[in-house]
This record gives structure tokens, C-alpha cells and sequence, in this order.
């Protein structure tokens, strides 16, 4: 813990988490430039784990999002406690959340949009060759605010049957997976988007109340964690029905990861537990200024990193690539090298677009919504258009041309849906926050006690 309360290790794992999920796309990300698909030529992506089916073992280190959940249950925890102290209610806490998410992305789609379908307009390499790579990942963070905005009812859960809400979240899982593989249905698979990090989720709250984690020198619980995790997550995929990789080959396996399974959750409760493991050197390392200074500026331009990082990687390649850079043959030592180099060059890109917009997520937060009935039935209604904003925006593939549209069951996603909601839900949130206020009175006793 540092001055104010803020727990070191947490931010750790905040930024290390979403940087490690930029390092993993980017490896995976073969980028190339053909000119048998235009006059001036364009680009194309292949999926390195297509090329060299043997890289499996990567993504069970490169796919970390069940930690950015568990870090998110900490945080909102906190977050939901402070709104209250502070008498203020639900909606304030809602505003407060998708205020930080929605204002980067705002400017992320007013800028790759309009870049996007100029360059479309001119033949060039935009929206319609590179929209699935620029707008698929926005579907984290739809369900990260879906998740938050149900932590009044997360939580209360935590408080009456703690450990036991977990074991119920694993037995929905695993239900779910019986009805995906077992009775051929596999639309209950889609259910799991939301259990798989809500169980994450919960994990948060078990470490900021000390019931999982204890002193930073207690390993005993988290090692049982850690172990039993990667113990059950390798028997699922040694003799169930789970692909070894977790995340999606193209043309191949369909991961674990979209949408999470069984295997999935097991794999993040072992990410949990070995983290956990390693708290106390980690908190002394964490101790170095200039560590410490490094894990401040990535936590305060999280959202935007996330944001941004596709589109970095885009940039650097459309300016690269046609100059003959070579494409070496996936595996060898030569594409390690190359591997190398497509994490440093985009990462530069990626510096330097931060450094511009970042400040878009550092807005003052909005002032406190009245609290009341009304207004809290407008938060949820904003953050239901927000989920259906970011899975309209995410819904072409991610690595094929962008479509105008995909069906997702009687609805038609789509760009234009995608802004729609979005733009609904700020309107949502700017008129709630017009509502004619309550007296505002700290509720004694209604936050939540933290041991920790």
C-alpha cells in the first residue's frame, strides 16, 4: 500500500495486464503487404498461430483479461464505497465508470473514422480492409461497464455468501459448457461472456476484503489457487472437449476465449493465484521510483493504450511495409527477430499517439447525478446502450475486411448502430445529471467495510 490507500500491486496489475494484452496481439498479428489485391497494393494480416499451430503454449501467458477483471473488482469496489460515503447513488457511480471509458473512445472513433473512410474513399488502406482489427477490440470494454454496473448486486452477493458465490459462478460455467458441448447448444457459450468475468470479478472483492490473499507473505491460498487452477485448466484440455489455445485461430480452433469457457476460468483463477504468489517481491520492486513512476503513466492512460494499440500497429505497418520489408517464414529464428521488431516500431507509434490524446482520459469526472429511482434507472439504461454500442462497433471479424453488418439474432449490428448507442447513452447520462437534485447526506454504515 502506498500514502492514500492505493495498493501498489493493484495498479501493477492493472497496466501490466492490458500492456500484456497489446504484446499479445501484436505477436500474433502477421502483417504483409500484397499487391495482388489492388494497383497500389494493400495490406494483409494472417494470425501467426495459423502459420505455427505449436505457439499454443503463449497464449496461456498472453491471455491475461481474467486479470484485468479481478483488478476491476477491487477498484469498483472501492469506487461503489467512496460514491456512498460520499452520499451520493447509483447512477453517479455508473456516470462516474463510463465517463472514463466513453470520452477516449469518443475521440478513438471521431479520429480512426474519419481517417478511415477517407482513406476508403481514395482507395486507400481504411475502414473497410483494417475496420476488424480497429474496432473488435471495443467489446471489452463494453462488458467490463455491463460488469461494473452490477457491483450493488455483486457485491451484496460478496458480503452474504463469500467464497460461496464463487463455487456457484464455477457450477454456471460449467453448466452452460455441458449445454454448449454436451447438448449441442451452442448459443449458451455466449452466456459465459458475462459469468466467466464476473466470477473474475468477484475474485476482486475476496482480495480487497483479505479473505484470499491475506498478508503479502501469505502463499498458502494462493498457491492452492494457483495450482488447482492450471491442475484443472490442463485436464480439461487433455480430456475435454477444449482446444489447447485460448484464444481463436482463423480458419482453425475457436480458443477459449470468444466466448470464455470452463477452461478459460480455470486458466484465470491459475493467473490469479501465481500473481498473488509473487505479491511481496513484487511490492518491493514496486518500491523503485522509477518503477513505480513507469506503472503511474500506464495506469493513467489505460483506456487509451487499449483504444489505440491496433490501430499503431496498422499505422506502422501501412508506412513499413511498402518499402519491401521482409516476411520472413513464420517459426524460424529470422521471424523472431521480426517478431521483435513489430513490438518496438508499433510500440513507438503507440507512444507517441498517447502522448496527443491521452487527456481525453484524464477529463475532470462529471458532477454527481441526484440520486434517486429515475436516475438510476437512466444509468442502467446507459450502460445497456453502451454494451450495445461497443458489440455493434466489435461485431466484423477481426481479421477479415469489415462488413456493413452482422446478424447478431433479430438484430442487424452495425457501425452506425454502434455510434447510435453511444451517442444515445451520453445523451442518457447528460440529461440525468439535469435532474433536479435530492439533498445530498452521507449514509453512515452502507459502505462497505475494507480489511485491507
Amino acid at each position: 500500500m502506498v500514502p492514500g490507500g492505493r495498493d501498489r500491486f493493484v495498479d501493477l496489475l492493472r497496466g501490466g495486464s492490458i500492456v500484456a494484452v497489446v504484446v499479445g496481439h501484436w505477436l500474433v498479428a502477421d502483417l504483409g503487404w500484397s499487391l495482388e489485391l489492388g494497383p497500389r497494393g494493400r495490406l494483409t494480416l494472417v494470425s501467426s498461430l495459423a502459420e505455427v499451430p505449436a505457439l499454443w503454449p503463449a497464449t496461456w501467458l498472453a491471455v491475461v483479461i481474467p486479470v484485468f477483471f479481478f483488478v476491476g473488482g477491487y477498484a469498483n469496489l472501492r469506487s461503489w464505497a467512496g460514491t456512498r460515503g460520499r452520499g451520493e447513488g447509483y447512477a453517479s457511480f455508473v456516470d462516474r465508470r463510463v465517463h472514463r471509458v466513453l470520452a477516449p473512445t469518443a475521440l478513438y472513433l471521431v479520429v480512426v473514422g474519419s481517417v478511415g473512410l477517407a482513406a476508403d474513399i481514395v482507395g486507400g488502406v481504411g475502414l473497410r480492409a483494417m475496420g476488424g482489427v480497429l474496432l473488435q477490440p471495443l467489446w471489452f470494454l463494453g462488458v467490463y461497464l455491463v460488469i461494473t454496473a452490477l457491483v450493488p448486486v455483486t457485491l451484496r452477493a460478496h458480503e452474504r455468501f463469500g467464497v460461496a458465490a464463487l463455487a456457484v459462478l464455477v457450477a454456471v460455467v460449467l453448466g452452460l459448457d455441458l449445454a454448449r458441448y454436451a447438448a449441442g447448444v451452442p448459443a449458451a457459450g455466449y452466456a459465459n461472456v458475462l459469468v466467466v468475468w464476473l466470477l473474475m470479478h468477484q475474485l476482486g472483492y475476496l482480495y480487497a476484503d483479505g479473505t484470499l490473499s491475506g498478508t503479502p507473505d501469505d502463499w498458502r491460498r494462493p498457491t492452492a489457487l494457483a495450482v488447482g487452477g492450471l491442475v484443472a485448466a490442463t485436464a480439461l484440455v487433455a480430456w475435454g472437449p477444449y482446444p489447447a489455445t485460448m484464444v481463436g485461430v482463423p480458419g482453425g480452433e475457436g480458443g477459449n476465449m470468444h466466448p470464455p469457457t470452463l477452461a478459460m476460468t480455470m486458466l484465470g483463477l491459475a493467473q490469479i493465484g501465481l500473481l498473488l504468489v509473487v505479491r511481496a517481491p513484487l511490492l518491493r520492486w514496486l518500491e523503485r521510483p522509477r518503477v513505480w513512476s513507469a506503472v503511474v503513466a500506464v495506469n493513467l492512460t489505460v483506456v487509451s493504450i487499449y483504444l489505440w494499440h491496433q490501430a499503431a500497429l496498422t499505422l506502422a505497418a501501412r508506412v513499413v511495409l511498402p518499402w519491401g520489408l521482409g516476411e520472413p517464414t513464420p517459426g524460424g529464428v529470422a521471424w523472431w527477430v521480426d517478431r521483435a521488431f513489430w513490438l518496438v516500431l508499433p510500440g513507438l507509434v503507440l507512444a507517441g499517439i498517447v502522448a496527443v490524446v491521452g487527456w481525453a482520459e484524464r477529463l475532470d469526472p462529471p458532477r454527481p447525478i441526484p440520486a434517486g429511482p429515475g436516475t438510476a434507472a437512466a444509468a442502467a439504461l446507459a450502460v445497456a446502450l453502451v454494451m450495445v454500442g461497443y458489440l455493434s462497433l466489435s461485431g466484423s471479424s477481426a481479421t477479415e475486411p469489415m462488413d456493413p453488418g452482422q446478424s447478431l439474432g433479430p438484430v442487424t449490428a452495425s457501425p452506425a448502430l454502434g455510434v447510435g448507442a453511444l451517442l444515445l447513452a451520453w445523451l442518457v447520462l447528460t440529461a440525468a445529471r439535469s435532474a433536479r437534485p435530492r439533498p445530498l447526506r452521507p449514509e453512515a454504515g452502507t459502505a462497505p467495510r475494507l480489511t485491507r
